[in-house]
């Protein structure tokens, strides 16, 4: 089982880690996004804009896994530090990935600085993220973009909202990437394995300076309020029957 799948951040790296642990389609959808990163990574272009077409893909992954997770009796956030620290720590081994490596593990720590943070605020547990996630099991990342902007009025906080989740998708990428260059010996050049480590220090600074702005790292003297990642059943399968009706996130223009 996932029992250490405890890191909103490498959900699909772990599910790699223990894939004959999965069900058939999940398998075939872990092979599929596998498969998707190797051809990125060996790509002779700037990869980021591949990167950013696969963000969909990570994210419809993210929520079968944890789906998968809460089916197992699996889904805990009790304890932040999982077993893919020192699996990154390990690539440090290897000369060619020892920065990209080093920027992997500043992305995670910003990640669990904020999950443990998320542990403290009333209302957030298994139980209630369980919930939330299940009902989202039929929606694809594009009605999730949708969703979200149409219900939320103002439309800054929606684009930082949205760009919090997709640096955390980028971190994804970038971490089970480097695995995958390490343990199967994928080609990749210097200069996309450089351009890695930049994504990824992007977008573990743009992750925890929006956690900042959207109130999830105030003081305790500041209470952060339920309000602002509590997605209920109400509202997910509203932005599904929404999105149903033929929007598009490409309809609405960034912020």
């Amino acid at each position: 089982m996932l029992a250490t799948a405890k890191n909103i951040d490498v959900f699909c790296l772990q599910m790699k880690n223990h894939f004959e642990e999965l069900d058939h389609p999940l398998q075939k959808e872990v092979s599929g996004l596998l498969d998707s990163i190797k051809r990125i990574v060996g790509s002779s272009s700037p990869i980021k804009k591949h990167v950013i077409s696969a963000l969909p893909q990570i994210f419809n992954l993210r929520i079968k896994g944890m789906i998968w997770l809460i089916e197992e009796g699996e889904l805990d956030f009790s304890n932040i530090i999982d077993e893919v620290y020192p699996q990154i720590e390990k690539l440090k081994n290897n000369p060619r990935l020892e920065i990209l490596a080093e920027n992997i593990l500043f992305a995670l720590r910003c990640n669990k600085k904020v999950v443990e943070k998320l542990s403290t605020i009333e209302g957030f547990s298994e139980e209630s993220v369980g919930k939330s996630v299940s009902q989202l099991s039929s929606i694809t990342y594009e009605q999730f973009v949708t969703g979200i902007a149409l219900s939320i009025p103002d439309a800054e906080a929606t684009q930082k909202f949205l760009d919090w989740i997709n640096s955390s998708l980028f971190i994804e990428f970038v971490a089970t990437a480097a695995v995958i260059i390490d343990e199967e010996n994928v080609q990749a050049s210097p200069e996309n394995i450089n351009e890695l480590a930049f994504l990824i220090s992007d977008a573990a600074q743009e992750y925890i300076a929006l956690a900042t702005e959207l109130g999830l790292l105030k003081t305790e003297s500041t209470p952060n309020s339920r309000s602002q990642l509590n997605f209920d059943s109400t509202f997910v399968l509203q932005q599904k029957a929404i999105a149903d009706e033929g929007f598009n996130a490409q309809d609405w223009p960034a912020a």
